[in-house]
């Protein structure tokens, strides 16, 4: 049982949450401690053992124990001297997340649903104002930033937890955008048995079944397995526009002995209706329009005509063996193919009809594509003192290699629409414009030391990569040939005081080639960023929690987005320069009461641009000094979770939280998008045998808001209010 927070105590450390936060650390029941090399023990830190987990270090709660996406080891989270946010399963499952997008919306600096309700149809996530990664078990899965549509979105069912490494992580990870990686971390087998089926219903007629199996399959627990799957139908708040799913993943896990473990892993996704994408235009969505408010239900596409389905599967295995003492060996290995049939009806991007303010233009738009990624990520690691230094060193070797096919087709002569009383006509179809055929290969050393010395902790990296990439595309007349060397690192310093406190202060790099070419034929530069972070990070011996503080300067060059003129090609802006303060905090301030709190200020700024955008009265502007779009300077967010233990309502528990989401603006920074506050709520009721019941609501007033804007043509609608009820059997 977790050691609780009570009285005056309980209440000064809420106030220190509350007052900033970022990260997360378990102390519960039995202790673990270390010894430096010269003999100095670290902080005592309580692990509760039985609930915490050997390879995922996550704690039966909110807050985990370490994460090693950070640093590849199992190194304690305030010992990083950087900026990590940990989402755990039961986090996800108290506030009902139904994507990964979803699952972030408490996470510090993190800007999971920019397209609003369109996130479903593109999942793409951005963390301190730029794109953030999405990795499967530390290996590269396809981004928005250089294949379209094929970007992946694996059910959070499916997943132990969610690490978000803010920042550049180019030493460990090779080519990534500088807004950090956010990790998926899939539900592995255990020896534990585990027996779970839910069903979920609620808004939009949801239909939704899942189950979560696993156990030992041998007496001597040598093997063991975990299967996980659900089914799901339902509709979504855009009328005609529905979402479908069936998810899959098998894994087994081989023990031979004490020091070799293989677990085999595998994935499948089938999303015969992926979601809504599309957009509005500004005037009547955040705009006035003397016309009144065009409703967010309405379709601007075409239910007869559009069709969004997503397939993607992977399958790998994680090795490791440990030699002695001194030496560990992993290998993780990982093939992963994302295929994505998109045809829609978009309006074009500058919004009205010439003389209208009802009527849009469109076109029909049709993407076809695959992307196949394999991923193979080989590490060593020695633990050994040289004097009074304890190192923890780690040397790698990773290859990717990548094959991506994309077939476009438009049409910009389909019938209009009024948004304010819409009648849908046949649509023509599409001619194909490109058909785009990549082949990449990456690969790259790393080594990495963790030198303890007393309370100071010191970390260097290193990491070399070599990129080659050929890109051709017949239908556009344009065959490139793109090859890339870079030199990255990273350093940091910790100091571990006696009361728990973790100033840190670090440095890192990152580099990430781009596939393509802009509408004028011409390659796309790599981009290259560096960030300094300081910060302190507080672990209060004796309680379930942890806080990180972290102020950061994060600078990208060759900034890549997609091209609001030209669909389907890429615009290079230049220079992005991004500061701000992360605060975060998890904590469980009782055994009833379970926290969640995170504060962001970014100031984000296009520092270098020698690109034009275009207002909504037609007027051209540099882009130059200008805040880049739909990112906010202010967010913020809190999560309180109370759970009796004990009494006649054993079980009975109530969730409640807050998100505040700042203004934003759009590319010329003349649409003002004003700021938001969305309610969510949940009840709970476990009744300590089988059964667990549960309802949540998220923006549960229904705030009716526009997520974000790119240009007076290209604004989304953010989700409305949406209630779940859950039941879920466990034997």
């Amino acid at each position: 049982m977790n050691t609780g927070v009570r009285g005056s105590t309980a209440l000064s450390l809420l106030l220190c949450l509350l007052g900033g936060t970022s990260a997360v650390y378990a102390q519960t029941s039995t202790t673990q401690s270390a010894a430096t090399a010269d003999g100095a023990q670290l902080p005592t830190v309580k692990v509760n053992a039985a609930d915490a987990d050997s390879h995922t270090g996550v704690a039966d709660g909110y807050v985990p124990v370490t994460a090693t996406t950070a640093t590849k080891t199992d190194t304690p989270l305030i010992e990083t001297p950087q900026s990590v946010s940990v989402v755990t399963q039961a986090q996800m499952t108290a506030q009902a997340a139904t994507s990964v997008a979803a699952a972030l919306r408490y996470t510090s600096s993190v800007l999971p649903e920019l397209r609003g309700a369109s996130t479903d149809g593109a999942p793409y996530l951005y963390s301190r104002g730029f794109v953030l990664e999405q990795f499967m078990d530390g290996t590269r899965m396809p981004s928005d930033t250089s294949f379209g549509y094929a970007v992946p979105n694996f059910d959070p069912y499916g997943l132990e937890r969610i690490d978000v490494l803010h920042g550049p992580s180019s030493v460990l990870y090779g080519q990534a955008n500088p807004g950090g990686v956010a990790n998926l971390v899939s539900k592995r087998p255990t020896t534990t048995p585990i027996h779970e089926v839910f069903v979920t219903t609620g808004s939009h007629n949801r239909a939704e079944f899942g189950f979560d199996l696993g156990g030992a399959l041998t007496a001597d627990g040598k093997l063991s397995y975990r299967l996980t799957g659900l089914g799901l139908d339902t509709g979504t708040q855009v009328d005609g526009v529905k979402q479908k799913r069936i998810y899959i993943a098998p894994a087994v896990t081989w023990k031979p002995d004490d020091n070799t473990t293989l677990t085999v892993m595998a994935k499948y996704q089938r999303d015969p209706d992926v979601g809504y994408y599309n957009y509005v235009p500004a005037i009547g969505s955040i705009l006035d329009n003397p016309n009144g408010q065009i409703s967010s239900h309405t379709n601007v596409g075409d239910e007869n005509y559009d069709h969004h389905t997503r397939t993607q599967y992977s399958v790998g295995y994680e090795f490791e063996h440990r030699f002695n003492p001194v030496w560990t060996v992993r290998q993780n290995l990982r093939y992963t193919v994302v295929s994505d049939d998109l045809a829609n009806v978009f309006p074009y991007p500058n919004g009205y009809a010439t003389g209208s303010t009802t009527t849009i233009n469109r076109y029909a738009f049709t993407n076809d594509e695959t992307a196949k990624f394999f991923t193979v990520d080989n590490q060593a690691q020695a633990k050994f003192t040289t004097g009074p230094l304890a190192h923890t060193a780690l040397f790698g070797f990773d290859f990717q290699r990548v094959w991506f096919k994309q077939t476009v087709g438009s049409n910009f002569v389909e019938p209009t629409l009024n948004l304010f009383n819409p009648v849908y006509l046949p649509i023509t179809g599409t001619t194909a414009t490109s058909n785009d055929m990549v082949r990449m290969k990456q690969f790259g050393a790393y080594a990495q030391d963790q030198i303890a010395y007393g309370k100071w902790r010191f970390l260097m990296g290193v990491r070399e990569d070599w990129a080659a990439a050929d890109d051709t595309n017949p239908l556009q007349g344009y065959a490139l040939t793109q090859s890339q060397r870079a030199f990255t690192w990273r350093t940091g310093l910790v100091y571990l005081f006696d009361n728990g406190l973790a100033p840190y202060a670090s440095y890192s790099k990152s580099f990430d080639p781009q596939i393509g070419s802009t509408y004028t034929g011409a390659p796309l530069k790599p981009t290259t960023a560096e960030q300094y972070e300081i910060g302190i990070k507080y672990q209060p011996r004796g309680y379930n929690s942890f806080i990180t503080a972290s102020l950061f300067d994060l600078r990208e060059r060759n900034v890549a987005s997609s091209d609001a003129d030209h669909s389907g090609y890429s615009v290079q802006i230049g220079q992005v320069r991004a500061r701000g303060l992360e605060l975060e905090g998890h904590a469980s301030l009782s055994d009833n009461l379970d926290l969640v709190a995170s504060y962001t200020y970014l100031n984000n700024v296009t520092t270098q641009s020698n690109l034009t955008g275009t207002t909504i009265d037609g007027a051209t502007v540099s882009l130059q000094g200008l805040q880049p779009w739909g990112i906010p300077r202010h967010s913020a967010s809190a999560w309180l979770d109370y759970t009796l233990h004990a009494g006649t309502f054993r079980g009975l528990g109530f969730g409640g939280g807050v998100r505040y989401v700042g203004a934003s603006y759009d590319q010329t920074n003349t649409i003002h998008v004003g700021s938001r506050t969305l309610i969510d709520a949940a009840v709970h009721y476990d009744t300590g045998k089988h059964w667990l019941f549960s309802v949540n609501g998220t923006n549960l007033f229904n705030r009716q808001y526009v997520a974000a804007c790119q240009s007076g043509g290209i604004c989304n609608f953010g989700d409305g209010v949406e209630v779940l009820a859950s039941a879920r059997y466990r034997w």
